[in-house]
């Protein structure tokens, strides 16, 4: 009855900065500095206060409530090549969750010039998001990005396995999807199997390009014959990597697998500026499963991730996390890849 009475009481008058203070166990120097957005405050020191005064129901000025209320309800997405529409396919699992559950995002183009640029996130770290949610090739060099964000205390999630670090993860097995691609061109008879290879700085390009290589070993193909090139990852990249390789008859491939669904698109101009037709003369495979790639002429065979589902799981792990549900353990979930057989791969 007497906290009842307490909290009555409490409810008809505005509850001051140093309550605040004693509550959180803070100074009310530390209490002025996080209702002023200052950056001079830990970010579990601040999440701790910003977290009191919710729970207190504090009335206070503009700044301040846009501080909790709006900046704290708020999730980074790190993206590279937002162009793609792989992203925004993940988009769409994202904000089906994210929304739903009140949530503001906000997007941020990692670009390949700044891989080597933690400085690169200060911007995003000015708006205090509640989490961060890294898809592939936006981790940084070296992951720097990700580490940087563990550092300030922020709850991040990635879309990727990350050499070295320990981070709650989504992860789609990179290799097992390279290999169900790669095996199913050798399957059908390809020897000469070539393979454009993703950005260098991604974890996910390193591990498909082991999968090829597994699946060739596999069937007994010498790697040494295969043509591996490092291309990229958007359709510009694709196009000029799948010149030189399909500019000498003798030399060329019977079959190429992509990196992304991306670069496939690529090599379907290079093709037909080179007379070559798709599978008559050339197999492609591609990689995510891209919605459009069924209307490709021909419709492309596709390594299908999942990217939709996938957002809304990456979506649903940060809220886990921030809402601490999964404790101190580091979080790894998976999704089993899964090949889309069309009309671009021929049997020999």
């Amino acid at each position: 009855m007497e906290l009842q009475a307490d909290n009555a009481k409490r409810s008809r008058r505005a509850i001051t900065t140093s309550e605040i203070a004693r509550l959180c166990g803070v100074s009310r120097t530390t209490v002025s500095a996080v209702l002023n957005g200052k950056s001079a405050v830990r970010e579990s020191t601040r999440r701790k206060v910003l977290e009191c005064i919710r729970r207190q129901n504090y009335q206070f000025g503009m700044i301040a409530r846009t501080l909790v209320d709006e900046l704290s309800r708020m999730v980074a997405i790190l993206v590279s090549a937002l162009g793609s529409p792989y992203p925004m396919m993940v988009f769409r699992g994202l904000s089906e969750v994210l929304d739903a559950e009140g949530y503001h995002i906000l997007f941020h183009n990692v670009r390949p010039e700044d891989q080597e640029a933690p400085e690169t996130l200060a911007s995003i770290h000015a708006y205090r998001p509640a989490g961060y949610i890294v898809l592939k090739g936006a981790e940084g060099l070296d992951s720097e990005h990700v580490r940087k964000i563990q550092e300030l205390g922020i709850p991040v999630v990635c879309e990727t396995h990350l050499e070295g670090i320990e981070v709650h993860t989504l992860k789609v097995d990179s290799r097992q999807g390279m290999r169900l691609g790669t095996d199913h061109v050798v399957e059908k008879g390809h020897r000469r199997v070539g393979h454009l290879a993703g950005p260098t700085f991604s974890v996910g390009a390193k591990e498909r390009k082991l999968g090829f290589i597994e699946s060739l070993i596999a069937h007994d193909i010498p790697v040494s014959e295969a043509q591996i090139v490092d291309a990229g990852e958007t359709p510009t990249a694709g196009y000029h990597a799948a010149l030189e390789i399909l500019r000498e008859p003798a030399r060329r491939p019977t079959a190429l697998v992509c990196f992304n669904d991306m670069l496939a698109m690529g090599v379907y101009r290079a093709a037909h500026e080179l007379s070559l037709n798709i599978p008559e003369d050339l197999s492609v495979v591609g990689y995510d499963g891209i919605d459009f790639t069924e209307l490709f002429g021909p419709p492309l065979t596709t390594v299908d991730t999942f990217p939709v589902l996938r957002g809304r799981r990456l979506a649903e792990l940060l809220l886990r996390v921030i809402r601490n549900q999964t404790g101190r353990r580091i979080v790894e979930e998976w999704v089993s890849p899964r090949l889309i057989d069309r009309a671009s791969v021929r049997r020999m």
